[in-house]
């Protein structure tokens, strides 16, 4: 029995079906990231241009630079052209007048850029597409992910599978809390070895939904990977977790913290599979 109850409003949040005992688990850091610092940012520095705006206006001078430097120095070129001819003397043209500007004050133009590129880069932070989930396959007894080109792949063995405490310790997973959030906010992470053993190489992976679905959303999320691993039927005796049974909390905070303009990034799955099965058979795993 698990120690920590999981309901369908937790697991559909975080857990999605792909069938054949194949399971894809959220990643904790890209709804986090998005909350803690990618919509922080990005709200302070629109909050600091429109203080600008509505007071000083320097940094809205330095845009104006970057954008159209005409809208700053024609008016000022009338002035001068005014100036000029009411002493009677003559002033050079206006492209002349600009070129001269430019070259002068050729700084204001890379802060006007600045300020238009900073919130550029925080809003595409905020927009970019979700992480690639992690995948754990019960019938293969595979947990895997893929990386930037890499497999990050482990197998844990027939022996483990239907006694918990074993396939708990095989696993080893580990809970992790930022030190800005509670303890009970904190996520599930696993260390899975690269595909290739004389890399040594482990990437350690957070998974959950950010923002949680419940409190120590973590625990309840490693209670249902091993009761889902160890089923010899996932598919049918856990099918009823996957269907979300009612609005909650969570999910007004998510609509932020999930918010992306892209599709999830996903698997391609020829590839992945190819290297899967290159990696099964060097390691003789049956």
């Amino acid at each position: 029995m698990s120690m920590f109850n999981y309901t369908p409003d937790v697991i559909a949040r975080n857990v999605k079906q792909l069938g054949d005992g194949v399971i894809e688990i959220r990643r904790y850091n890209d709804g986090h990231i998005r909350a803690d610092l990618s919509w922080v940012w990005f709200l302070c520095t629109l909050g600091f241009m429109f203080y600008d705006y509505f007071t000083t206006q320097s940094m809205f001078h330095d845009v104006q630079w970057a954008i159209n430097p005409d809208l700053v120095l024609l008016p000022e070129y009338k002035e001068h052209l005014q100036i000029f001819n009411e002493i009677g003397k003559p002033f050079r043209s206006y492209e002349e007048f600009k070129l001269g500007m430019l070259e002068k004050h050729w700084s204001v133009r890379y802060w006007g850029w600045f300020y238009i590129l900073f919130p550029l880069f925080w809003f595409f932070m905020i927009a970019s597409p979700k992480w690639r989930p992690v995948r754990f396959d019960a019938k293969r007894r595979l947990v895997y992910f893929w990386s930037w080109g890499q497999l990050y792949i482990m197998h844990y063995p027939k022996s483990v599978q239907r006694d918990r405490e074993q396939l708990l310790s095989f696993l080893s997973p580990e809970f992790f809390t930022p030190w800005i959030r509670p303890k009970h906010f904190g996520s599930l992470v696993f260390n899975i070895p690269h595909e290739n053993p004389n890399k040594k190489s482990v990437r350690r992976v957070p998974l959950g939904i950010y923002r949680p679905a419940c409190e120590y959303q973590n625990h309840a999320l490693l209670n249902f990977i091993l009761d889902y691993l160890g089923s010899e039927n996932p598919d049918e005796e856990y099918g009823k977790f996957f269907k979300k049974e009612k609005r909650i909390t969570s999910d007004y905070f998510n609509w932020f913290y999930q918010f992306s303009l892209f599709p999830q990034i996903g698997y391609n799955e020829k590839k992945v599979e190819a290297r899967i099965q290159a990696w099964l058979e060097k390691n003789s795993v049956q």
